[in-house]
C-alpha cells in the first residue's frame, strides 16, 4: 500500500502516534509501505512504524527532495529507494508498486496526488484501487463531502469515486479495502 500525506510534522492535527500505528500494522500483515521518502511528517511516521516491525518498504523519491527530507538515504537497502526524474513519475510508480492508496493528513501535495489519481483513473489510463483516506480527528470530513457534493451535482459520477473510502482507526484499513474492492467489481461487471 502506499501512502500520501503531509511531508511537514507541523500539520496541526495530533496524528502522528496513529500514522505511526498504520505503518506497524501493514508490517505485521506483511504489506509493503510505498512512500514518498521523508524523516518527517505522515510518511516519515508511517516508514518508522514499519521499520519497528521490521517490514518492508519502498521509498520513491527525486534527488532533490531526498537531500531535503531524508538526513541518512544509508537507511534503505538493496531494492528499497528508487529515484525518479519529477513528480509524475514518482506518483505513478507509486501507484504501480501498490495495490491501495492511503491518505494521510497533508496540505497542497496530497490533494495534488489525490486529484492526479481521479484524473489519470477517469480517463482510464490509470487503474482504479481503493484511495482509503485516513480521517484522524475528522481532519477529511470536508473533502469527502465535498466529493459527495460533486456527485450530487453531478461533475462526478458514483464509479468515479467508487474507489474512495475512510477509515478513523489503523485497524480497519484492510476492512476498508475490501469493502471499496467490491465496490469497483460491481463497477466493472455494469461496465
Amino acid at each position: 500500500m502506499a501512502i500520501f500525506g503531509s511531508s511537514t510534522q507541523n500539520i496541526a492535527v495530533k496524528c502522528r502516534a496513529t500514522v505511526f500505528k498504520t505503518g506497524a500494522i501493514l508490517a505485521k500483515h506483511n504489506v509493503r509501505l510505498v512512500y514518498g521518502v521523508g524523516d518527517d511528517g505522515m510518511m516519515g511516521m508511517a516508514y518508522q512504524g514499519v521499520r519497528s516491525e521490521k517490514g518492508k518498504v519502498l521509498g520513491v523519491t527525486l534527488p532533490l527532495l531526498l537531500k531535503r527530507q531524508c538526513a541518512d538515504p544509508s537507511i534503505y537497502g538493496k531494492d528499497e529507494l528508487k529515484l525518479v526524474d519529477n513528480l509524475d513519475e514518482r506518483k505513478r510508480l507509486m501507484l504501480d508498486s501498490a495495490d491501495a492508496l492511503l491518505i494521510a493528513p497533508g496540505g497542497w501535495g496530497t490533494l495534488d496526488e489525490i486529484a492526479t489519481y481521479a484524473v489519470h483513473f477517469k480517463i482510464g489510463d490509470w487503474p482504479a484501487v481503493p484511495i482509503i483516506f485516513l480521517n484522524y480527528r475528522h481532519y477529511w470530513d470536508g473533502f469527502l463531502k465535498f466529493v459527495k457534493q460533486m456527485e450530487k451535482d453531478g461533475a462526478v459520477t458514483a464509479k468515479q469515486i467508487a474507489f474512495i473510502g475512510s477509515v478513523k482507526k489503523p485497524k480497519n484499513i484492510f476492512k476498508e479495502y475490501r469493502r471499496i474492492l467490491k465496490k469497483i467489481k460491481f463497477y466493472k461487471t455494469i461496465g
